[in-house]
């Protein structure tokens, strides 16, 4: 697939293509844990996953951060001078991704009880939402290093294998039925969810062994300003995640406050589908990004 100088119109549908069904995908197996663990526990289980939204909001938004900053660099330089820097800027975005999943790993683990009563856990949902946690937190960088890799396979001409990857997750996290079948209730949903993104990331890895493969670990002369120049191209799209989380934060504690814990499981069920809409708008442009770029 020729970026640079191939037909504009079909390569933009194929990666429309791509993108739109991760999309759909990524939402429609929170959808299905939001169901089942509903359905296990009650209003209780449906408000404890919405405590749990901004968790991911924060690893999606940091994969993103180094994601997106740097394939947008990645295809820049390959379209223009392509004097092999390309790869300097994979590597960076690659070290950068490694040290904010450590520090993400570190400050979910650590101020996990805190983090969690700030996003709106009381007393009676807090138990839930730990359970669900303790797997999420085990396997935290895998979600940042999904992110990352797939907006570089993208920008390296291989879309299909970043939605294969997440489909992959998708169905073992929908299918992956720990909730009743194993009686574990919202573990199971967690354990499912964890064992999708690390099964999404195996089958990402799998493009270093594909003969369509670019990227390539090369040495970095100047890392701290290839870091802070990604981290600027990525900051846009980082803080609109980022802000979504924040909204979902506010709304938590209001709902919770004036209304209740029934109340949060309703909102809960709007922010799903909400997030849906936003990830096919979202795909729309992530579609066209690695054209432009290059």
């Amino acid at each position: 697939m020729d970026l640079l100088n191939g037909a504009v119109r079909p390569i933009y549908l194929k990666y429309l293509g791509a993108a739109f069904g991760s999309a759909c995908i990524s939402s429609i197996y929170g959808l299905v844990d939001l169901a089942a663990v509903g359905q296990y526990h009650g209003p209780s289980g449906t408000a404890a996953m919405s405590v749990v939204m901004p968790v991911f909001n924060i690893v999606y938004s940091l994969g993103l951060l180094l994601g997106i900053g740097g394939s947008v660099l990645y295809s820049a330089e390959k379209g223009g001078k392509g004097q092999g820097k390309e790869n300097q800027l994979f590597t960076a975005a690659l070290l950068g991704t490694l040290l904010f999943s450590l520090a993400a790993w570190v400050g979910i683990s650590v101020f996990e009880t805190p983090l969690l009563r700030l996003f709106g856990a009381e007393d009676s949902l807090l138990p839930l939402v730990q359970n669900y946690l303790q797997w999420i937190e085990l396997v935290a960088p895998a979600f940042l290093f999904n992110q990352m890799l797939a907006a570089f396979l993208r920008n390296d001409g291989d879309p299909g294998r970043a939605t294969a990857g997440v489909l992959v997750g998708g169905i073992f996290n929908v299918f992956g039925d720990f909730v009743f079948v194993l009686d574990m209730g919202i573990s199971g949903a967690g354990l499912a969810t964890a064992m999708g993104s690390v099964l999404t990331l195996l089958v990402l890895l799998t493009h270093f062994l594909s003969p369509k493969n670019t990227l390539r670990l090369t040495p970095i002369p100047r890392f701290p300003a290839q870091l802070g120049a990604i981290l600027t191209t990525g900051f846009s799209t980082f803080f609109v995640d980022l802000a979504m989380g924040i909204v979902t934060v506010l709304f938590n504690r209001q709902v919770l406050t004036y209304l209740g814990t029934d109340a949060l499981a309703v909102y809960g069920v709007i922010m799903n589908i909400s997030n849906f809409v936003q990830c096919c708008a979202y795909s729309v442009g992530q579609a066209a990004q690695p054209i432009l770029s290059i």
